[in-house]
């Protein structure tokens, strides 16, 4: 069975994204309202070997050779996979051993301040980072770090990164409602951050999926397209997307030979709505029995009239 190497999975920004799961689920150094897989439950900002690399290696192999993908990323179990030590080994591994882009998704600066970590992720060609506020007062509402991360540090570390990296770095601001963050003075200080670390492309993003607060809820679409114009004064506007809407095209890989474990793997990085479970089931000619058994580790959730299967280790 796989335990780290899922999909390729449709992604929004990466296309088909063959992921490489790197930290044990809900480890993380932010603790964000609008997590998709709900509350951080272990808060570290410390470097751990959660998994041997040669085991992750082993998997990675066989995937490259047998899937066809467009980014090699690597991920957390919704968490943060800067905080896996070692990932520096994986990245070396994943740039002599295949041809196609890597990418991480992570949430910058918390661990970027580490020169070592900046060393590792200086092989990339994409890493996604995350500005969702300009100040410290709004950083500890919207993601709620671990109490030894300051904004000011957050912000240094991935300023630093940009010295030293060729790639793109690409950046999501995720709004929230309610004047949390989807506000002009808001919008202005967050311009002012991404000009200091000029991001190769901007995000912005508003909750799609069950996020960790029930409170938590997207802003409307003529606020976003707003705020875009707001940040447009301090990054070109051709380097801004919107995205407000759940991906629904597609398709997820899944493993044959195991395909609940192959299908909980994916549902631990990101909710599935039930009509996407059902297709995969449909499009692999599987046993809809399949989804009786994916109910007994997940729940239903019901966000913006739309039914998803979160995962849940209970």
């Amino acid at each position: 069975m796989a335990n780290h190497v899922f999909g390729p999975v449709p992604s929004r920004r990466l296309g088909r994204s063959l992921g490489v799961n790197v930290v044990p689920l809900k480890y993380c150094n932010f603790n964000c309202i609008y997590c998709q897989l709900g509350r951080t439950r272990y808060v570290i900002n410390d470097l751990r070997m959660f998994y041997p690399p040669e085991d992750i290696i082993k998997e990675l192999g066989l995937a490259v050779r047998t899937r066809e993908y467009d980014y090699l990323t690597f991920i957390g179990d919704g968490g943060e996979p800067t905080l896996y030590a070692g990932l520096g080994k994986l990245i070396q591994w994943a740039k002599n051993n295949q041809v196609k882009p890597l990418a991480i998704l992570t949430n910058g600066g918390a661990k970027l301040i580490d020169e070592r970590v900046r060393s590792w992720l200086s092989e990339l060609d994409v890493v996604k980072v995350s500005t969702d506020a300009g100040r410290e007062k709004t950083f500890r509402l919207i993601n709620r770090p671990h109490r030894d991360i300051t904004f000011d540090m957050f912000i240094e570390g991935i300023e630093r990164f940009r010295e030293v990296f060729s790639g793109q770095i690409w950046t999501e601001v995720m709004l929230v409602q309610g004047g949390v963050n989807d506000n002009e003075d808001e919008m202005e200080r967050i311009g002012n951050i991404l000009r200091r670390y000029k991001p190769d492309r901007v995000y912005m993003m508003a909750p799609t999926r069950p996020p960790a607060e029930s409170w938590v809820k997207p802003p409307a679409s003529d606020v976003l397209i707003n705020l875009a114009r707001v940040l447009s004064r301090y990054v070109n506007s051709d380097r801004i997307f919107i995205i407000d809407y759940i991906e629904r095209g597609g398709e997820f890989h899944i493993d044959m030979d195991d395909p609940v474990n192959s299908l909980l793997g994916i549902l631990k990085i990101q909710p599935m709505t039930i009509e996407q479970v059902m297709d995969v089931i449909k499009r692999n000619n599987l046993d809809m029995s399949i989804l009786d058994e994916i109910r007994n580790f997940t729940k239903e959730v019901v966000f913006n009239g739309i039914k998803y299967l979160v995962y849940s280790s209970a």
